[in-house]
């Protein structure tokens, strides 16, 4: 009974983080976390917004089962289509976008009117690639699924299953993120750090949990559920100074001024 009351709670804290109820509970629309963090991952990052590509390491002649083989080269497969579909897509958005820029109408004759069809095809450039994240996230999902299936001990511990496995998720992670689908974030970014201690030192995934478990904070806190709002802010604020160190240092200034605001209760 205690368990669905908080499935429950958690559900209702999502939902009211969708569009269709949302009211942000911050006045001023602004998040706190962000105004101390980097808005994007530090240079070099994997975490970037081009994919690595995940090179066919021989680890095919560890596997002694066709099954896996197939399946592994599959998911590699699906990665691969997901992340170059994905670069194709919104590269032609951004030159559609471009062209449309030196587009002249002239039977549009009050700045009204070029305000509206400015408006109106930055709705559809936004729906188009709404429509491309989710078209790439099946696939993503589908890699997932492919690499669940495999069994062979040897495969699933080497590194060339690590790494792929490793891309697929961050993909997943960075649209999830884009779609502002919160939960999602914390769960498969909370899968992403549990893979690897490679994975765990890498600063961004933790400025994201921070992120997202603001959200979720500031949710739980209009839902009145203390209990969850209590659990979130001590979460953020763990991804706070996780964050802080691996990207700052624990002797920068940086990491102390964090520290500083984490400990008077940010």
């Amino acid at each position: 009974m205690v368990m669905q009351n908080r499935f429950f709670w958690i559900l209702l804290v999502f939902l009211s983080l969708s569009p269709l109820f949302a009211k942000d509970s911050n006045p001023t629309g602004d998040s706190r976390v962000e105004s101390i963090l980097p808005t994007k991952p530090e240079s070099g990052s994997p975490w970037g917004e081009n994919a690595l590509d995940i090179e066919t390491i021989p680890v095919l002649n560890l596997v002694d089962e066709k099954n896996s083989q197939k399946r592994w080269s599959d998911a590699s497969k699906e990665y691969s289509l997901a992340i170059d579909g994905f670069e194709s897509g919104r590269k032609n958005l951004e030159k559609r976008r471009e062209d449309f820029k030196k587009e002249v109408f002239y039977e549009d004759r009050y700045e009204w009117q070029k305000v509206a069809r400015r408006e109106n095809k930055e709705k559809e450039f936004q729906k188009q690639l709404y429509d491309l994240r989710s078209q790439t996230t099946l696939r993503l999902v589908k890699a997932m699924n492919l690499l669940d299936k495999i069994e062979n001990p040897k495969v699933k511990e080497s590194p060339s299953y690590i790494d792929l496995k490793s891309g697929i998720y961050r993909e997943y992670i960075k649209h999830q993120e884009s779609f502002k689908n919160y939960l999602q974030v914390i769960d498969f970014t909370t899968r992403y750090i549990e893979i690897s201690s490679k994975n765990e030192m890498e600063a961004e995934p933790h400025r994201l949990l921070a992120l997202s478990y603001e959200k979720m904070e500031q949710n739980a806190f209009r839902n009145k559920n203390q209990e969850l709002y209590y659990e979130f802010k001590e979460l953020k604020k763990k991804h706070l100074l996780r964050f802080a160190e691996l990207h700052y240092g624990r002797e920068s200034k940086e990491f102390a001024t964090i520290e500083e605001k984490v400990g008077k209760d940010f």
